[in-house]
């Protein structure tokens, strides 16, 4: 069974404003952030990273050494969970951040592999170069990037021991109808008044999403916009290629691997893009550590809405004994 994300609006907006390319470096006038390095993990394929504690460092007073690591959707990137980062600062962790290829400040590779589990297979070999052999790790992902978090989780059940899903249902492609749409007529929009009109759609897709949206403020909103306007074609070949993906292994059929607990936050404001009845089945019939919860009030963009609620659910997931 194949669950795709349901975000046609939001994702048409996203890709008529421009966020991933086909190029094989990072997007243009993508200069890196202060503490930011870049990851390279294949030919072509570097991802953007920050934070994490420094070597022999723990974020418990466990003599495990465990890591926390953000994973940012498409939407925002890195820049989306910064209010995360800054109230799991408070709680003593320094979480690693990682954009997945084709998001954020990373590369856009042409012909490179877009599925979920070869991006997860991705975050595995930056794992490998950022964090001591032996540190275990607890994954926060928002939205599609939760499918690569739980695909990871199967895939090495000794490293990961923790994976929090913010507002993210299981899917296997992240294309949808709305991205046919915005390829077919992003020619048409790649102009001033095409991309303004595309800014107003974008804005308020995030407000519908949010049951507060008074994060949401002119600079939050240039702040989002600016990485994806200063690569629209790049953006649209990434999303082209999302959307041709086909996964090989679905991750209905991966998540009895999970032996890790898996908790998904959602908020109380019904959204289209907000994780669906089956999907939340899906997880509740397969895996064998599952809590879901509500936030309320809450839409989908959670980690800006109720950012400390997401910082205590990773502290617990850390501080919880592994079993």
């Amino acid at each position: 069974m194949t669950f795709r994300a349901r975000r046609p609006a939001l994702i048409l907006t996203l890709a008529l404003l421009g966020p991933s390319a086909a190029t094989p470096v990072p997007s243009r006038g993508a200069a890196a952030a202060p503490g930011e390095r870049r990851v390279a993990v294949a030919p072509a394929e570097t991802l953007s990273v920050t934070g994490g504690p420094e070597r022999g460092e723990s974020s418990t007073a466990s003599r495990e050494a465990v890591a926390v690591v953000l994973l940012p959707g498409p939407v925002g990137s890195a820049f989306s969970v910064r209010n995360v980062v800054r109230e799991l600062a408070t709680r003593g962790i320094v979480p690693l951040v990682i954009d997945p290829l084709g998001m954020g400040a990373s590369t856009r590779p042409a012909g490179a592999d877009y599925t979920l589990s070869a991006q997860a297979d991705r975050i595995a070999r930056v794992l490998d170069r950022e964090l001591p052999a032996g540190t275990t790790v607890v994954i926060a992902a928002q939205g599609t990037s939760a499918t690569i978090a739980l695909h990871l989780a199967a895939a090495d059940t000794a490293r990961v021991r923790g994976v929090l899903s913010i507002a993210g249902g299981p899917i296997d492609k992240q294309g949808t109808p709305g991205v046919r749409t915005a390829l077919t007529f992003a020619a048409l929009l790649d102009n001033p008044i095409g991309r303004r009109f595309a800014k107003r759609r974008f804005v308020a897709a995030l407000r519908e999403q949010s049951a507060n949206d008074a994060w949401l403020t002119d600079d939050v909103a240039t702040r989002y916009v600016a990485p994806i306007q200063d690569d629209l074609r790049g953006l649209l070949r990434a999303l082209g290629a999302m959307q041709a993906s086909v996964e090989r292994r679905p991750i209905e059929g991966r998540l009895a691997q999970v032996s890790a607990p898996v908790r998904l936050l959602v908020g109380d404001k019904p959204s289209g893009s907000a994780p669906t009845t089956a999907q939340i089945a899906m997880l509740q019939t397969h895996l064998r550590r599952f809590r879901v919860d509500t936030l309320r009030p809450g839409g989908t963009m959670l980690h800006e809405e109720r950012a400390a609620d997401v910082a205590r659910v990773v502290d617990e997931l850390v501080r919880a004994p592994r079993r």
